[in-house]
Protein backbone atom coordinates (compact mmCIF):
# COMPACT_ATOMS: atom_id res chain seq x y z
CA UNK A 1 0.00 0.00 0.00
CA UNK A 2 1.83 3.44 -0.59
CA UNK A 3 1.22 6.18 1.80
CA UNK A 4 -0.09 9.30 0.04
CA UNK A 5 1.72 12.72 1.74
CA UNK A 6 -1.73 13.25 3.71
CA UNK A 7 -1.09 9.99 4.89
CA UNK A 8 2.06 10.51 6.03
CA UNK A 9 1.52 14.07 7.29
CA UNK A 10 -1.43 12.85 9.17
CA UNK A 11 1.06 10.59 10.48
CA UNK A 12 3.90 12.98 11.50
CA UNK A 13 1.21 15.16 13.31
CA UNK A 14 -0.27 11.91 15.30
CA UNK A 15 3.07 11.48 16.52
CA UNK A 16 4.24 14.70 17.69
CA UNK A 17 0.32 14.50 19.44
CA UNK A 18 1.22 11.56 21.12
CA UNK A 19 4.78 12.90 22.09
CA UNK A 20 2.69 15.76 23.98
CA UNK A 21 0.82 13.93 25.95
CA UNK A 22 1.46 12.94 29.77
CA UNK A 23 1.40 8.55 29.51
CA UNK A 24 3.62 8.58 26.43
CA UNK A 25 5.95 12.13 27.99
CA UNK A 26 5.96 9.56 31.11
CA UNK A 27 6.94 6.71 29.45
CA UNK A 28 9.80 8.41 27.04
CA UNK A 29 10.89 9.67 29.91
CA UNK A 30 11.70 6.29 31.84
CA UNK A 31 12.89 4.69 28.69
CA UNK A 32 15.72 7.73 28.67
CA UNK A 33 16.54 7.00 32.18
CA UNK A 34 17.44 3.73 30.89
CA UNK A 35 19.62 5.15 27.98
CA UNK A 36 21.20 7.61 30.36
CA UNK A 37 22.16 4.73 32.66
CA UNK A 38 25.22 2.55 31.30
CA UNK A 39 24.90 -0.34 34.01
CA UNK A 40 20.90 -0.43 33.09
CA UNK A 41 21.02 -0.44 29.55
CA UNK A 42 24.26 -2.62 29.57
CA UNK A 43 22.31 -5.11 31.12
CA UNK A 44 19.20 -5.15 29.15
CA UNK A 45 21.38 -5.65 25.76
CA UNK A 46 23.40 -8.53 27.60
CA UNK A 47 19.96 -9.75 27.95
CA UNK A 48 18.76 -9.84 24.22
CA UNK A 49 22.11 -10.56 22.92
CA UNK A 50 21.84 -13.75 25.49
CA UNK A 51 18.81 -14.37 24.12
CA UNK A 52 19.08 -14.27 20.48
CA UNK A 53 22.00 -16.60 20.91
CA UNK A 54 20.01 -19.23 22.62
CA UNK A 55 17.51 -18.57 19.31
CA UNK A 56 20.18 -19.05 16.66
CA UNK A 57 21.34 -22.13 18.53
CA UNK A 58 17.72 -23.93 18.53
CA UNK A 59 17.25 -22.43 14.84
CA UNK A 60 20.53 -24.60 13.53
CA UNK A 61 18.98 -27.87 15.65
CA UNK A 62 20.98 -27.71 18.72
CA UNK A 63 19.44 -28.78 21.93
CA UNK A 64 19.81 -25.79 24.79
CA UNK A 65 21.34 -26.97 27.64
CA UNK A 66 19.46 -26.49 31.47
CA UNK A 67 22.49 -24.28 32.74
CA UNK A 68 22.07 -22.25 29.52
CA UNK A 69 18.60 -21.88 29.94
CA UNK A 70 18.72 -21.30 33.64
CA UNK A 71 21.57 -18.92 33.33
CA UNK A 72 19.22 -17.14 30.50
CA UNK A 73 16.89 -17.10 33.22
CA UNK A 74 18.52 -15.78 35.94
CA UNK A 75 19.81 -13.02 34.02
CA UNK A 76 16.05 -11.85 32.51
CA UNK A 77 14.98 -11.79 36.27
CA UNK A 78 17.67 -9.58 36.71
CA UNK A 79 16.89 -7.15 34.43
CA UNK A 80 13.37 -7.33 35.66
CA UNK A 81 14.32 -6.21 38.85
CA UNK A 82 16.81 -3.77 38.08
CA UNK A 83 14.76 -0.75 39.20
CA UNK A 84 14.53 1.76 36.16
CA UNK A 85 13.75 -1.53 34.17
CA UNK A 86 11.12 -1.85 36.30
CA UNK A 87 9.96 1.36 36.41
CA UNK A 88 9.65 1.79 32.59
CA UNK A 89 7.79 -1.69 32.09
CA UNK A 90 5.06 -0.69 34.59
CA UNK A 91 4.75 2.64 32.45
CA UNK A 92 3.94 0.54 29.41
CA UNK A 93 2.06 -1.52 31.03
CA UNK A 94 -0.53 1.45 31.80
CA UNK A 95 0.53 3.01 28.39
CA UNK A 96 -0.33 0.19 25.91
CA UNK A 97 -4.08 0.14 26.58
CA UNK A 98 -3.93 3.85 25.93
CA UNK A 99 -2.35 3.40 22.77
CA UNK A 100 -4.78 0.26 21.49
CA UNK A 101 -7.72 2.75 22.25
CA UNK A 102 -5.87 4.94 19.89
CA UNK A 103 -5.37 2.63 17.04
CA UNK A 104 -8.90 1.32 17.23
CA UNK A 105 -9.84 4.61 16.73
CA UNK A 106 -7.74 5.94 13.97
CA UNK A 107 -9.37 2.29 12.58
CA UNK A 108 -12.72 3.02 12.93
CA UNK A 109 -11.96 6.62 11.06
CA UNK A 110 -10.21 4.79 7.89
CA UNK A 111 -12.62 2.04 7.99
CA UNK A 112 -9.70 -0.28 7.80
CA UNK A 113 -7.69 -2.58 10.14
CA UNK A 114 -4.38 -0.49 9.65
CA UNK A 115 -2.70 -3.47 12.15
CA UNK A 116 -3.37 -5.97 9.85
CA UNK A 117 -2.27 -3.51 6.79
CA UNK A 118 1.16 -2.92 8.73
CA UNK A 119 1.79 -6.78 9.21
CA UNK A 120 1.50 -7.39 5.35
CA UNK A 121 4.41 -4.89 4.80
Amino acid sequence: MELTEEIEAAARQLGQSLRQDSYIRTYLSAVQEIQNDSDASALEKKMYDVYESLIALQQAGEQLSREETRDFYDLRQQVQSHPLISKRDNILRLVKPYLNQVAEEIGFLLGVDYTALAKEQ
